[in-house]
């Protein structure tokens, strides 16, 4: 049960390790791709545990949580940024999908840029 400064720390250390990592010679995009998921993913649990959601045990609970959450439900477009870089972190991860540098750029450039700044306009 962590809390909203507890994942708010966590996606800056995540969003860290993919900085770190010049996207003109690694050879690791699978793994930026993975980190800016898992960053966005603490920047939403951030405002999930300021709205008491403290107990999400999977990623399943989560995408319920922008059903449940107002705050969230209205803003379809944090959402669809979310399951983009979820399904792209996956198809990473376990379909060994290729990604080149242009799309990481994107990916870290609009879809997570945008979760991030709405999260941080929030908390």
């Amino acid at each position: 049960m962590a809390s909203k400064e507890q994942h708010l720390k966590k996606a800056e250390h995540n969003e860290r390790f993919f900085n770190h990592l010049d996207l003109d010679t690694t050879l690791f995009l699978d793994w930026i791709v993975t980190g800016i998921f898992y960053s966005a993913l603490h920047y939403i649990r951030a405002i999930a545990s300021m709205y008491g959601f403290e107990n999400i045990a999977s990623y399943g609970e989560l995408d319920k949580l922008f059903d449940r959450l107002s705050i969230l439900k209205r803003n379809l477009d944090i959402y669809q940024d979310y399951r983009q870089l979820k399904d792209d972190s996956r198809d990473a991860r376990y379909e060994m999908i290729k990604f080149v540098k242009v799309e990481v750029q994107d990916l870290r450039d609009q879809e997570f840029s945008r979760i991030k700044s709405f999260v941080l306009s929030i908390v």
